[in-house]
């Protein structure tokens, strides 16, 4: 191809490679914005052409072969990618030397000069990309790089960094979707199997010092046209799930009207059929609508009520406030009377926890009604975070260790690039052995109560016996710990070892049962728990009966712990209870006071059948677990029932 000076056309490649889920990839939505931009302004019409994009983890040497002389190729990098990045670039520069290599994205960071450190780098691109790479890429022949700001670049034995200034203005972006730039993409993939990202507006007003999610800046904010055509354009192409990438979704009026547009589309076309959304750090009454627009259209797992952490010093040193634990009760009763399901978030290792105030935080939530779902994560120390800054490091004596990335729910291929992690495993007020503690304590109470595996012996010692979750999962854990020849200690401490292994970093489970995918220690507990249902039982009868006096009602309630749980093994049982428990539970789930009634009862308990382990494994643990799909229920958008029949 020429263009109209008759000049060779200079193929750009742009590079997003993501983990694949089974056999589910996203778009590669930031190159895509990068690509989208140029085409608007003229460039693949003048003198460049698009190669293509690659976005998935494929072997980099059949890549390679897949590139037609590639003139530029730019490459978006986190921390799922950025090991592949770097052999990808390397094997480019060696086949084709004069291909200009262009880094950007949220793992560089302009104090880690990787241009003095990776010879095949040519150029790095810093925060949001579209005018800056452009602008970079018309500049590759002249080589006159010095006027264009946010990058840096080399010349001859040179590096050069040029100013900051700020990002364009948003409504001049144009949409990857919208634009054409997918097309291709679209034409060769087996449409159920393409992720997509939406994006309504860019920035975040909050600082929290762990985050690199464009803190501190203006939210700004993308027409509104532009949004309802990429939803429509997801929904047309049939595409199931939709990640919104907006930092605090729920901030503004607007996305009320969003959502509901989204759920329009859903009840026209059936897509998407999932929008999955990061809400406002603090829950307000327009995130509530959402959530309820959103749970009718079946379209989210549960609402975000995020915590992060509950130490006071710790909040302080990363810039950070919380609703009140006041608040918080009562935003959760709110949500249970509609029938949302609702799960909290925790972070663990943050500067100023203690293990003292880490594993009291979780338990304090269960105190304030957070019983469906759980999500506790590790520390991250990302490149562009205030956290990663050496002064920051030093001041709360950070100790980080770089291990294996585990991409829960992905398949690991042979031969596969290894990509690293930086989690920290010890602070100022936090030793690698409190750590690895804090770990079983918070993998014992998201297994056995998030889950719901001993959820309701722990909810009744809790109200009519003033048993604190507190001691219940202190003594549970110590109980697993020292049982030896047990499944439930065996499981328990190889997490144990593998937390103590910072050289493998392999902290997950993995059961070709379930299918090929990792999952969470805690994942990984509750499905081997289920897996061997009857001997783990046995095993936990041993602590459990201690609580009790009336052997009567412990083995009742037992029996109702060991029904209303889902299973693949069976989706229909019928059992005659001494007691109510069904509306003892309920009532106390949904932040009410209740009284266990002591009455004759027969219940049916019903769930969809799995036609295998891997399959329920994939939709109540992995695709369930926020909306608390592994307890049957009979809450509104549930496939499954409980039913009193006397």
């Amino acid at each position: 191809m020429c263009n109209q000076n008759h000049l060779i056309m200079k193929n750009i490649y742009f590079v997003e490679a993501g983990f694949s889920f089974d056999n589910d990839v996203y778009l590669p939505y930031a190159t895509g914005c990068l690509a989208a931009y140029m085409k608007e302004k003229g460039c693949f019409d003048e003198k460049f052409n698009l190669g293509g994009f690659i976005y998935r983890r494929e072997q980099t040497d059949s890549i390679i072969e897949k590139l037609d002389d590639p003139h530029i190729v730019g490459f978006s990098c986190c921390i799922w990618n950025y090991r592949f990045n770097l052999e990808l670039a390397k094997k480019i520069k060696e086949k084709f030397p004069a291909c200009f290599i262009i880094f950007g994205g949220h793992n560089v960071s302009t104090t880690d000069n990787l241009l003095k450190r990776y010879d095949f780098i040519d150029a790095l691109v810093f925060g949001e990309g579209e005018k800056t790479f452009c602008d970079t890429v018309n500049a590759v022949d002249s080589k006159e790089f010095i006027g264009i700001n946010n990058i840096s670049f080399r010349q001859g034995k040179n590096i050069f960094v040029t100013p900051y200034s700020p990002p364009c203005e948003i409504d001049e972006l144009p949409s990857p979707y919208l634009s054409g730039i997918f097309d291709d993409i679209l034409k060769n993939e087996d449409h159920s199997s393409l992720l997509c990202v939406l994006e309504t507006n860019r920035g975040c007003p909050y600082s929290c010092a762990y985050c690199d999610w464009c803190s501190g800046k203006k939210v700004r904010l993308f027409p509104i046209k532009k949004v309802f055509g990429e939803l429509k354009w997801f929904a047309e192409n049939k595409l199931e799930y939709c990640f919104c990438a907006d930092s605090n979704f729920g901030m503004f009026e607007r996305d009320i009207e969003i959502a509901e547009y989204a759920s329009l589309l859903k009840a026209e076309y059936g897509y998407p059929k999932v929008l999955k959304t990061c809400f406002a750090k603090y829950s307000n009454d327009t995130v509530f609508r959402i959530s309820e627009i959103l749970n009718k259209a079946g379209m989210d797992k549960g609402a975000t009520l995020a915590y992060q952490t509950l130490s006071d010093t710790a909040l302080k040193n990363i810039n950070r406030t919380n609703l009140t634990l006041e608040h918080f009760s009562g935003l959760l009763q709110k949500y249970n009377n509609a029938g949302i399901p609702t799960y909290s978030e925790l972070i663990l290792g943050l500067p100023g926890e203690t293990r003292q105030s880490f594993c009291e935080g979780i338990c304090r939530l269960l105190e304030s009604g957070q019983h469906n779902s759980l999500s506790i994560y590790y520390l991250e120390m990302l490149p562009n975070s205030e956290m990663a800054q050496k002064a920051f490091v030093n001041k709360h004596k950070i100790s980080a260790v770089e291990v294996e990335f585990n991409h829960m729910h992905s398949i690991k291929k042979e031969n596969e690039i290894t990509e690293f992690s930086h989690i920290v495993q010890s602070t100022a007020t936090l030793s690698k052995e409190d750590w690895i503690y804090c770990n079983l304590f918070s993998v014992c109470v998201q297994c056995f109560h998030a889950l719901g595996f001993l959820r309701y012996f722990a909810l009744y010692l809790f109200y009519i016996e003033n048993v604190s979750y507190f001691d219940f999962y202190s003594s549970l854990l110590s109980f697993i710990l020292n049982s030896k020849d047990t499944i439930i200690n065996n499981t328990f401490t190889s997490f144990k070892d593998k937390l103590s292994s910072s050289l493998s970093g392999e902290w997950n489970f993995t059961d070709p049962e379930f299918g090929e995918v990792s999952w969470s220690f805690e994942e990984g507990a509750y499905l081997r728990f289920l897996q061997h249902s009857d001997a783990v039982r046995k095993e936990l009868s041993v602590f459990l009966s201690r609580y009790f006096s009336d052997k009567a009602l412990f083995c009742e309630l037992e029996k109702y712990q060991t029904n209303i749980l889902r299973s693949w093994k069976s989706n229909h049982t019928e059992a005659e209870f001494s007691y109510d428990f069904l509306s003892f539970f309920n009532s106390l789930e949904q932040g009410k006071k209740a009284e266990l009634i002591k009455e004759k009862c027969v219940f049916i308990f019903n769930s969809v059948k799995y036609s295998s382990a891997k399959v329920f494994a994939k939709e109540t643990v992995w695709f369930g677990r926020r909306k608390g799909a592994t307890i049957i229920s009979n809450k509104p958008n549930s496939d499954s029932s409980i039913q009193r029949i006397n």
